[in-house]
């Protein structure tokens, strides 16, 4: 552009230069040395145009230069408000999404979510006469109830989802030491306290523009509402004592399932399994493992509210009235044995925070092989009553359970339990349970930190172990159990 306007300049001076050569030629008294000072003075003017231009050039490009600054400063501004608590790194973001920690591809085809929950336990446990001496036995201590860390997600699409976790085995045990013949000699400390254990571990996959999925792992027999919703989201520092003794607690098999799901009134789930209580097994039947084969279903109707809050008992962040029944079973059979769970239960959560839980759970055995009862290395059965040893019966339960949630953050609560044992150890006095369960829970984040007081109080005892609940088997007699908790859930 400078050398355009020098040539510009260098020609208006020629025509002026030939103008003024014209009109000197015309009038012969001018002297040559005028002709000098005008071509001097002419090239004086066009040094002032060239630098008058390139002072122009030069407030043009840094104009230009800082606006241009001014656009990558505005993009630098936008660019980290829309990745606010994010990281972003060759089509990957990280960081904390609703209300969880993430990792995912940007098109959201591959989501990897890490959690992990934490339950700190003080127990103080009393039984009224139980010592040889018809002392009364009190112990008391912590204990880390739960320890567990899992990953969630999706691969591939968000229509195939996974969840894996595993927790950690709470005691140590022993190892038997055996010669080369066989023989039993001794036994060894095995060091398994804090051991990961897997519970969960399966796959799910929704067929494409369909309300249909299959899931097929390890994971949750569908029978009761109490015993399906995770330890993470229950009420009360334990789940009942019903889903305990007749669904096994967590109750994880391994097996595969079909569900419908269509996002509206109903959703139903039913598959084949390898029978209640055979979570870590292999493929050999009973007597290896616990059964040889079962199968299982639920159907849950929702008469009002959002499913995602019937994912706790409770009525934590419950925003509508929430109402919903619910129907399950499980038939699992070892060898001529078998055994059939049913569960009946309701929920209901209002936004005022007043909930309620009631259910009815029965269980009928052709054959009775005693109670089943989860040990730390894997299934067990108790031996049965003399009364009852192989004989058909039918045991059952009922509870309800009430609690009322203040300002999202204090909640008293409390249960009632009243259960009909059969096949229970020989020398049990008394097989009708009654259980009150009465405490307080103060949610700091909801169920993501919380700490749980609640005291629970069987008149009649227990005939047997319930190591999950902190109670211990009992003479017939009162037995109490305080428990103080804290969870932290990320």
């Amino acid at each position: 552009m400078i050398k355009r306007h020098r040539i510009l300049v260098a020609a208006a001076s020629l025509v002026v230069a030939s103008a003024t050569l014209s009109v000197r030629a015309e009038q012969p008294t001018t002297q040559p040395s005028d002709y000098t000072q005008e071509i001097k003075a002419l090239r004086e003017r066009l040094d002032q145009l060239e630098v008058r231009q390139k002072e122009a050039d030069q407030k043009r490009v840094e104009a230009e230069q800082k606006l241009e600054a001014q656009k990558t400063e505005s993009a630098v501004k936008a660019d980290a408000q829309h990745h606010d608590n994010l990281f972003d790194a060759g089509g990957i973001t990280g960081g904390y999404i609703n209300d969880r920690f993430t990792i995912q591809s940007d098109d959201g085809r591959f989501v990897l979510r890490p959690w992990y929950q934490l339950q700190i336990r003080y127990v103080t446990l009393w039984r009224q006469d139980f010592k040889p001496d018809g002392g009364d036995d009190t112990q008391t201590g912590f204990e880390i109830r739960r320890m567990k860390i899992g990953l969630d997600g999706n691969m591939f699409s968000p229509d195939f989802t996974y969840f894996f976790n595993w927790a950690t085995n709470r005691a140590n045990g022993t190892s038997t030491v055996k010669s080369s013949t066989g023989a039993t000699v001794g036994t060894v400390s095995n060091g398994l306290g804090g051991v990961p254990i897997l519970e969960e571990a399966w796959v799910k996959y929704k067929f494409h523009n369909t309300d249909f999925y299959v899931q097929a792992g390890q994971l949750k027999d569908p029978v009761l509402h109490d015993q399906i919703v995770s330890s993470r989201y229950q009420q009360s520092a334990e789940r009942s004592l019903t889903a305990d003794i007749f669904t096994n607690g967590d109750a994880f098999t391994e097996g595969i399932m079909g569900i419908y799901d269509p996002k509206g009134w109903i959703r139903t789930v039913a598959g084949f399994n390898h029978g209640m209580r055979s979570a870590n097994t292999n493929f050999q039947d009973f007597p290896t493992n616990a059964y040889n084969w079962g199968v299982a279903g639920r159907a849950e109707v929702k008469v009002m509210g959002e499913w995602k809050d019937y994912s706790q008992v409770g009525a934590v962040g419950v925003k509508q009235p929430l109402l919903v029944f619910g129907a399950g079973a499980d038939y699992s059979e070892r060898g001529p044995a078998n055994q059939t769970v049913f569960a009946i239960d309701g929920q209901f959560a209002g936004a005022s925070g007043f909930n309620m839980y009631g259910a009815y759970v029965g269980r009928y055995t052709n054959h009775n092989f005693g109670i089943p009862l989860t040990s730390s290395t894997g299934a067990s059965f108790a031996t049965p009553n003399l009364n009852d040893a192989g004989k058909a019966t039918y045991e059952n339960s009922g509870l309800i359970q009430v609690g009322w949630l203040f300002n999202q953050h204090l909640e008293p609560f409390g249960r009632f339990e009243y259960m009909t044992l059969r096949g229970t150890p020989q020398g049990s006095i008394d097989n009708d349970i009654p259980v009150i369960t009465t405490g307080l829970n103060y949610y700091f984040f909801g169920h993501r930190a919380k700490l749980t007081a609640e005291v629970i109080y069987l008149p009649q005892g227990i005939p047997i172990d319930d190591q999950g609940g902190d109670l211990l088997i009992s003479n017939g007699k009162a037995e109490i159990s305080g428990v103080l908790q804290f969870q932290l859930l990320i």
